[in-house]
C-alpha cells in the first residue's frame, strides 16, 4: 500500500473512533467524478462497502489495504491478475501459463481439472495458503466461483481493471464476517459508481515478447435529484507470449538436470518430414544394472518422391530429433464487460440499490502440432512398404511419426486450437431502510453464475488396428471408445468422432494411392490424401457455477458509553451453490450443490476515546463478531445393487451437513495520538468440498499388499514367502470427514510521528494461521511420513486383535494441518519539496512459517522458498513525485533466491533426490509510470514495466526455462493511456 493510502487509512480509523466518541456516524471519502468538469455532483445515497466488517462505519481493530484506481494506474498494470502480481502477499499459483503445468494446482488434486476448464482462469492466493481459501468479493458481495470447478475460488478474469474504484484487502482469517472460505484473508472490488459525465479511454500495449494488448473502455453516470445511474464498458484484445522471444527456444533440459537424458525431450515420435520409424536400441550393463537407449529410427531421404520401397530407407539416429517448442504460449484473449450502479431514493428513508457486472471473455491457445502425428499403417496400405509385424509382434502396422510442416506453411491444414468462452455475470439488488438516524435494515439478494463452452481440435489417430482374418489385408480398424455404447467421447458428437474414425481408417488402410496417406512426403503436394483426415474434435466441455445469497441485516447503535457509542450488525444469511463440471460428477454422479444457513452478529465497543481519555489510553476500541454456519451438501454415494454407473446403476444419494460457530475478537489501542496497536485472533473452518464426500462408484473394494509392517509380523499368511501379506483395498466416500479449521492471530503497530517527522509513516504486522484437520489420502502422507508411520494410523489401516491390518481404505481423512507465519513490515514518508511532493515507500513480507504436519508426534514439511510455495521473503518499493498536473512513480521488485523443487520426490519429508532440486537466482524488476492531466478534460498516461528488461533466472518447470509463478512472461512492455472525459 502506498505512503498516502496508509496515512488515509490510519486517518480514517482514527476518524471512525473520533466520531463514534461524538455520536455521528462515520462516512466514507467522497467518491471522484470521472472527470473535473466541475458539474455540480449526484446526491450521495447512504449506501456503502466495508470490506471485513458488517458494521456500517468498519472494524478499527482490522487493518485493511486500500489500492485506488489512481494507485492501480501507477503500477502500469492491465488487468486484475496483473495487479495481484505486484502484492507481495500473493502466490500467483494459478494463471496463465502456469496453468498448463503438470503439477499445477488445478492438475494436482483429487478431482484433476482439463485443459479447457483451466483455460482463461486466474486467482489470489493470499499467503500462498491455496486459492479455496483467498475471498473474492465484488461490491462486498461474494460471485460463483470459476466454472466448474470446486474450491469456490473467484476466477479474476471475470473482473475487469477499469471498472475499478478501489481495492480493499485484509489479511487473516474473517471467517466470523463472511464464513468459510476466507482463512486466508478477503480482497474486495468496489466497482464504480456515484459519479456523472462520461469518460472514454483507450489503451495500447506493446510486449517486447508478443504479447501486445489493446483495451477501450468507456464510463458514464447520470444523477438526478433522488439518485443516480453509472456503468461502464471494456473491450480488450491480448495477443499470447512468441516463444522464441522469451528464450524459450529448446525442450533439452538434460545439462540443467545433471546430464539425465530423461529430460532431454527432443524425440524421434514428434515427427519428422518425411516420417520416421521409430527403432530404438536397448542397451543393459549387468555390471552395473542401468539401461541406456540408443535412439534410432527409419526414413527417406528428403525430397523423396513417389511410393517407397524398404531399401530407400535410411538409419537416422539422436541428430536428426526434431526439438519440440511450440510458436507461442499463453491464449489470445478477447473480452468484453459491463457493469451498472443504480441508487434510487424512494422516500420515508427507503432506498433501492442494484449493481451488476457481466463479462465475456474468448481464449484461444494455439497448438501447431509441434508433437507431430503418429500412426500406423496397415500392411498393404499402399505407401507402406513393410510386411505385417515388421516392428513389433504384438502389432501388425508400421508405425510412423510425421510432422505437416508443409501443409501448414501452405494452408492445407488450419492451426489446431484449444479455446473456450468464459462467461460470468453476478448481481446484486436491495432494500435498504434508515428506521432511524443510527438504525438501519439492509435486505440484499445476489446471484451469479460462470460458464465456460470449450472445444479442442487434436491432429491424431483413432485407430487401432487388429489382427484380422476375414480382412484382405489381415487387420481392420478399431476404437475402444466407439465399442462401449455408454462411452460419452469427453462430450464430442458421436456420429462426428465416427466419422473422423472412418476417414482415417480408410486413410491407414487403403491400397489407392489417391486415398492412402503418404507419411513419407516432403512437401505438401507429395502424394496420398489430405493429413487435415487426422484433424478432429477430441474435447468438448461445457461446464459452469451458480450462486444464489439472500442476507438480511440490522445495523445500529446498542449503547452510549463515556468512551462513545456502541455500534452493532446482527444478520441472517442463506447461500446456495453447486458447480458442473465432468471431473466433479465423475464422483457425485450429478451436478452438486451446497446450501448454508447462517447467523450473524458483531459490535464494537469504544472503552476510551477524545470524550474519556487516559494517560496512555487516547483510544481503546474492541470488536467482537461471531457467525454460526450450517452447510448441506448432497450427492451420489453409490448404486442400486452396486451396478456401475457407466452400465446404467440407478444412483443412490447422501447428505452431509457441518455446522459451527466461529468467532472473532479484535482490540485497538492508541497509547498516544501517533501510535496505534491493533491484534486480532478469528476462527475458520471450512466443509469438505464434494469429490472428499462422494462416490458415485460406492465402495469397490480390490486387492494390495502390505510389506515391512512395523505392527504385525506374518507367519503362514506370508506372500510369496516375503515379509509381506495380503489384505482387501477399499475406496469408498468417507462420511466420518470432518471439516477444516482454523485459528488466526495478528498483532500490529503503526507509528505516525507530527512536527518534525510528519509524513512519516512506520508499520509491523505479524499474522499466523493455523490450520487443522486437513484433508489428504495415503499418497499425501507418503510425502509426510515414513511410509511405517503411515502404516501404523488406524484410520488408513485398521487392525485386528493380533495387530493385523484388516484392510487399506484408500479414502479422505483429517490430518495434523498446517501452518503459515509472516511478519509485514511498511515505511514511507511524504516529502514536501519547492518542486513538488516526493514519497518513498517500502514494504517487506517476511514469510517465517509455511509447513504441513501428517502426525502431532511426526514432523513438519516446509514449503517456505520453494518453487510452489511461498518465498523466504519478498520486497516492493516505490518512489513517487508529484507536482501539479504530473506524476512519476518508480517501483521496484524484488524476488530473493528459491529452491527449484519441481521434479524433487518428497518421501517422509526428506528429498530423495535432492541433486534434481536447484536453486535459482534473485530477480529484480523495475517499472516507471507517469500521469499527465493535461487539463480537466483529457489525461496521458504512460507506463513501462520491466524497465531494463530483465531476464529471468534460468529455472526449468516442466516445459519452460523460466517460472511464470514469479516472472511476467510478457516482458518489458511499454504501455499508453489516453482519457478524455466530458
Amino acid at each position: 500500500m502506498s505512503t498516502l493510502a496508509v496515512l488515509v487509512c490510519s486517518a480514517w480509523a482514527s476518524n471512525v473512533v473520533a466520531q463514534a466518541e461524538a455520536g455521528k456516524p462515520a462516512t466514507p471519502a467522497p467518491v471522484k467524478k470521472p472527470d473535473e468538469t466541475g458539474k455540480d455532483e449526484p446526491v450521495k445515497l447512504n449506501t456503502i462497502e466495508v470490506t471485513g466488517s458488517r458494521l456500517r462505519n468498519g472494524d478499527v481493530t482490522s487493518n485493511v489495504t486500500v489500492i485506488t484506481a489512481e494507485e492501480i494506474q501507477a503500477r502500469g498494470v492491465s488487468s486484475v491478475e496483473e495487479l495481484l502480481r505486484t502484492l507481495p502477499q500473493n502466490l500467483a499459483t494459478i494463471g496463465d501459463i502456469t496453468n498448463e503445468r503438470g503439477r499445477s494446482p488445478l492438475s494436482q488434486r483429487n478431482a484433476p481439472v482439463g485443459a479447457l476448464g483451466q483455460l482463461g482462469v486466474s486467482a489470489a492466493n493470499l499467503g500462498g495458503m491455496g486459492a479455496g481459501n483467498t475471498l473474492i468479493l465484488v461490491n462486498g458481495r461474494r460471485m460463483a466461483g470459476a466454472a466448474g470447478i470446486e474450491d469456490g475460488f473467484v476466477n479474476l478474469n471475470g473482473i475487469p481493471l477499469s471498472a475499478i474504484e478501489r481495492v480493499e484487502i485484509t489479511q487473516g482469517g474473517s471467517s466470523a464476517v463472511y464464513g468459510s472460505d476466507a482463512m486466508a484473508g478477503v480482497i474486495n472490488f468496489i466497482l464504480k459508481k456515484d459519479f456523472r459525465g462520461t469518460t472514454v479511454t483507450a489503451k495500447y500495449v506493446n510486449s517486447n515478447n508478443g504479447a501486445d494488448e489493446r483495451r477501450a473502455s468507456v464510463a458514464s453516470g447520470y444523477a438526478w435529484g433522488s439518485g443516480s445511474v453509472s456503468g461502464t464498458l471494456d473491450f480488450s484484445k491480448r495477443m499470447p507470449v512468441i516463444n522464441a522471444k522469451t528464450g524459450y527456444v529448446t525442450q533439452n533440459y538434460s545439462g540443467y538436470y545433471n546430464g539425465d537424458t530423461n529430460y532431454d525431450r527432443r524425440s524421434l515420435s514428434y515427427g519428422l518430414q518425411p516420417g520416421v520409424i521409430s527403432t530404438p536400441e536397448y542397451n543393459f550393463d549387468p555390471d552395473t544394472g542401468i539401461s541406456t537407449t540408443i535412439v534410432k529410427g527409419l526414413t527417406v531421404p528428403k525430397g523423396f518422391k513417389g511410393r517407397p520401397t524398404v531399401s530407400d530407407f535410411i538409419t537416422v539416429g539422436a541428430d536428426a530429433m526434431r526439438d519440440y517448442v511450440p510458436r507461442t504460449d499463453g491464449a489470445e484473449v478477447k473480452s468484453a464487460s459491463m457493469s451498472l450502479n443504480l441508487e434510487q431514493e424512494l422516500g420515508h428513508g427507503l432506498r433501492l440499490f442494484a449493481n451488476g457486472l457481466l463479462t465475456r471473455a474468448t481464449n484461444t491457445l494455439e497448438r501447431n502440432y509441434e508433437a507431430g502425428l503418429t500412426v500406423t499403417l496397415a500392411p498393404g496400405q499402399y505407401y507402406n512398404p513393410f510386411a505385417a509385424n515388421a516392428f513389433n509382434d504384438f502389432s501388425p502396422g508400421t508405425p510412423v511419426s510425421y510432422n505437416p510442416a508443409a501443409e501448414v506453411a501452405a494452408g492445407q491444414l488450419p492451426v489446431g486450437t484449444l479455446s473456450n468462452v468464459n462467461r460470468s455475470w453476478v448481481a446484486t439488488a436491495g432494500l435498504a431502510w434508515d428506521v432511524n438516524s443510527e438504525t438501519h435494515a439492509e435486505l440484499i439478494y445476489t446471484t451469479s453464475r460462470t460458464t465456460s463452452s470449450g472445444r479442442s481440435a487434436n491432429l491424431g489417430s483413432l485407430v487401432d488396428l487388429i489382427d484380422d482374418p476375414t480382412s484382405p489385408n489381415g487387420v481392420s480398424c478399431f476404437n475402444l471408445q466407439l465399442s462401449n455404447p455408454l462411452a460419452n467421447l469427453n462430450g464430442v458428437d458421436p456420429a462426428a468422432y465416427r466419422a473422423a474414425f472412418d476417414r482415417q481408417c480408410r486413410a491407414l488402410t487403403s491400397s489407392d494411392p489417391n486415398v492412402a496417406f503418404n507419411p513419407f512426403k516432403s512437401t505438401a503436394d507429395g502424394g496420398g490424401s489430405s493429413v487435415a483426415a487426422f484433424l478432429y474434435d477430441n474435447d468438448v466441455e461445457d461446464r459452469g457455477s451458480r450462486l444464489e445469497n439472500v442476507e438480511l441485516r440490522v445495523t445500529g447503535r446498542l449503547a452510549t458509553l463515556p468512551g462513545g457509542k456502541v455500534y452493532y450488525a446482527a444478520g441472517t444469511e442463506y447461500n446456495d451453490d453447486g458447480v458442473n463440471s465432468r471431473e466433479v460428477k465423475a464422483f457425485t454422479g450429478t451436478s452438486p450443490n451446497r446450501r448454508r444457513h447462517a447467523y450473524f452478529g458483531e459490535v464494537t465497543v469504544p472503552v476510551f476515546g477524545s470524550g474519556f481519555r487516559r494517560p496512555f489510553m487516547h483510544a481503546l476500541a474492541l470488536n467482537v463478531a461471531a457467525r454460526r454456519d450450517i452447510y448441506t451438501t448432497s450427492g451420489a454415494i453409490g448404486t442400486v445393487n452396486n451396478v456401475p454407473p457407466d452400465q446404467g446403476g440407478e444412483l443412490i444419494f447422501g447428505k452431509g451437513t457441518f455446522a459451527r460457530t466461529t468467532p472473532a475478537l479484535g482490540v485497538m489501542w492508541q497509547p498516544t495520538d501517533t501510535l496505534t496497536v491493533r491484534a486480532k485472533q478469528t476462527q475458520g473452518f471450512k466443509a469438505p468440498p464434494y469429490t472428499q464426500l462422494f462416490r458415485q462408484q460406492g465402495t469397490v473394494v480390490g486387492e494390495t499388499i502390505i510389506f515391512n509392517d512395523p505392527g504385525y509380523k506374518c507367519t503362514t499368511d506370508c506372500w510369496l514367502g516375503r515379509d509381506a501379506y495380503k489384505v482387501p483395498s477399499k475406496i469408498a466416500p468417507n462420511p466420518d470427514l470432518r471439516p477444516e479449521t482454523s485459528k488466526q492471530q495478528s498483532l500490529g503497530i503503526n507509528w505516525s510521528p507530527e512536527d518534525a517527522l510528519q509524513g512519516l509513516n512506520l508499520s509491523a504486522t505479524w499474522s499466523r494461521t493455523k490450520i487443522k484437520n486437513q484433508f489428504a489420502r495415503p499418497g499425501d502422507l507418503n510425502r509426510l511420513l515414513p511410509q511405517k508411520q503411515v502404516l501404523l494410523l488406524s484410520q488408513f489401516y485398521p487392525r485386528d486383535a493380533n495387530g493385523k491390518i484388516t484392510e487399506a481404505r484408500n479414502m479422505t481423512f483429517n490430518i495434523v494441518g498446517s501452518v503459515y507465519e509472516s511478519i509485514t513490515y511498511e515505511a514511507s514518508y511524504l516529502l514536501q519539496l519547492g518542486n513538488g511532493t516526493l514519497e518513498p515507500h517500502i514494504t517487506v513480507v517476511d514469510n517465517l512459517k509455511s509447513e504441513t504436519q501428517g502426525l502431532l508426534n511426526g514432523g513438519a514439511v516446509s514449503n517456505l522458498g520453494k518453487l510452489q510455495g511461498p518465498d523466504r521473503y519478498k520486497v516492493v518499493s516505490s518512489l513517487g513525485w508529484y507536482h501539479h498536473d504530473y506524476s512519476l512513480m518508480l517501483w521496484a521488485y524484488y524476488t530473493p533466491s528459491y529452491l527449484n523443487d519441481y521434479e524433487s520426490l518428497t518421501a517422509a519429508g526428506v528429498v530423495t533426490n535432492p541433486e534434481y532440486a536447484k536453486h535459482v537466482d534473485h530477480y529484480l524488476t523495475l517499472d516507471l509510470s507517469g500521469v499527465w492531466n493535461v487539463d480537466k478534460h483529457a489525461r496521458v498516461a504512460v507506463a513501462v514495466r520491466n524497465l531494463l528488461d530483465a531476464k529471468p533466472p534460468f529455472v526449468v518447470v516442466g516445459a519452460l526455462p523460466y517460472d511464470t509463478a514469479r516472472y511476467n512472461v510478457a516482458g518489458r512492455t511499454v504501455s499508453v493511456e489516453l482519457s478524455y472525459s466530458f
